[in-house]
């Protein structure tokens, strides 16, 4: 016997295509599965009554778990989904700090940012615990990233350190995967060259704020000198290069009071850069505490949601790429909720939040340990947030009771313990998302509303 599942969403609109056939969508969180079903199907969903689906739908409906089993606590069995995620010690991940300097003054940063590289010593050390990592038994997947601070002030331990990296998973057989993130202002065609060719980096997330004028203000370079158009030239030349095609790119822009309104501006020029590419991704999130107080700039999160629902449509009406919905649920939600997963601090300082690392009071007090106490067994020690899965099922939030808990995760286990529910847009801007999603299908909406 089947039931309808509790982590369900359909669309409140009928859609209709070019011949007038009727639809509604329904997404499986469970899943992050979108399926188009005709208004009878979606009725009955709806009604929770599985015995008016027709049977023609049955198989499509339990592979994305919109059935499930009657009698199954779906709550646990996510939950349990995510234990297993979070218990494999298949999937390595650590992200390296390179330096701890940054050569931009971003107000919303939280970070303190000091000059000076790593010593050989520490050097050797990262290098050495990396490669014990990508050596364990179980290993069969390595992601390296490069955090900061601004790595690329660290550029000649990237170079040092990543060769040897990618080497060592190629010969074990494992999959190795590298993000780069970074403001961008020191890429240049030919250190891009070097990270994707020689560093193993296939995808880099840098940050652009605005048009340049707004950029150049709300991340201004230390020097006093701006970096809008140096970044998207670089990226541009890389895009460009038929010997790069490995790398994408995602442009975060932080939104604040201050720049919110330029956001429409921005997307368009983006789009006359031509930046409507397969290879780059647009993703517009709203500034948030990193260990620091943003309360006077920050936008509410029903705010957000209401204008990030016009950005989206302004995205893709100019042909750029936007995530619209999750479309895999999340088993492991970060490094903070694993031990195959860590961050190394410039300072030696293992953590497993990446919001830790160089702001003050969590060096001081929130390490796990520190390189040269890690000792030698891959892994990092128990981390504050490794039984996130369990506070969830004790309803220490609302995830217990949310249907989109299962792609969202809980979102971030930090923001929730410091009091700032980080739940994501879509929560409050899904009809708006299926509205785009269906488009993308060619679907409009039909004349009548669902019901």
């Amino acid at each position: 016997m089947d039931r309808v599942s509790r982590y369900l969403v359909l669309s409140d609109r009928t859609y209709a295509d070019a011949t007038g056939v009727r639809v509604r969508l329904a997404y499986s969180t469970r899943t992050a599965h979108t399926l188009a079903v005709d208004p009878a199907t979606a009725l009955a969903l709806q009604d929770g009554d599985p015995g008016g689906l027709s049977p023609a739908w049955t198989g499509a409906l339990r592979a994305a778990e919109v059935l499930v089993p009657d009698g199954q606590d779906e709550l646990t069995s996510v939950l349990d989904r995510n234990r297993r995620a979070n218990a494999d010690r298949s999937a390595v991940h650590i992200a390296l700090l390179p330096t701890s300097y940054c050569n931009m003054g971003c107000a919303y940063c939280g970070q303190q940012h000091t000059r000076g590289g790593l010593t050989a010593g520490h050097r050797d050390r990262v290098r050495a615990r990396v490669l014990r990592a990508v050596a364990a038994p179980d290993t069969r997947s390595v992601r390296v990233d490069w955090f900061g601070a601004e790595p690329l002030m660290g550029y000649a331990v990237i170079r040092d350190l990543a060769p040897g990296f990618v080497r060592a998973a190629a010969e074990r057989g494992a999959a190795y995967s590298s993000v780069l993130v970074t403001n961008g202002s020191l890429l240049t065609r030919s250190k891009a060259d070097t990270l994707i060719r020689a560093c193993g980096v296939d995808h880099f997330e840098i940050t652009i704020d605005g048009p340049p004028e707004i950029h150049d203000s709300h991340r201004p370079l230390k020097s006093g000198q701006g970096s809008f158009w140096k970044i998207v030239r670089t990226v541009r030349s890389v895009l460009h290069a038929p010997e790069l095609q490995s790398a994408r790119f995602t442009f975060r822009t932080n939104v604040d009071a201050h720049n919110q309104d330029a956001v429409p501006r921005y997307i368009e020029l983006m789009a006359e850069l031509g930046f409507s590419h397969p290879r780059v991704t647009f993703s517009i999130v709203p500034v948030h505490s990193w260990g620091n107080d943003v309360s006077a700039i920050e936008v509410s999160k029903r705010g957000f949601a209401e204008r990030e629902a016009e950005w989206f449509r302004l995205l893709l009406a100019h042909g750029l790429r936007a995530r619209l919905l999750p479309n895999t649920p999340t088993t492991v939600l970060c490094p903070a909720t694993t031990t195959s997963a860590e961050i190394i601090s410039s300072t030696g300082n293992v953590f497993s939040c990446s919001e830790y690392p160089l702001v003050p009071e969590a060096e001081r007090t929130l390490a796990l340990t520190h390189i040269d106490r890690a000792g030698t067994t891959p892994g990092r020690p128990v981390g504050p947030f490794d039984g996130w899965n369990d506070e969830i099922a004790r309803g220490t939030t609302w995830c217990r009771d949310c249907v989109f808990m299962p792609t969202c995760g809980g979102s971030c286990p930090k923001a929730w313990q410091e009091g700032h529910p980080p739940c994501p847009g879509y929560k409050f801007n899904v009809q708006d998302r299926l509205d785009l999603v269906a488009a993308q299908c060619g679907l409009r909406p039909a004349a009548a509303a669902a019901r």
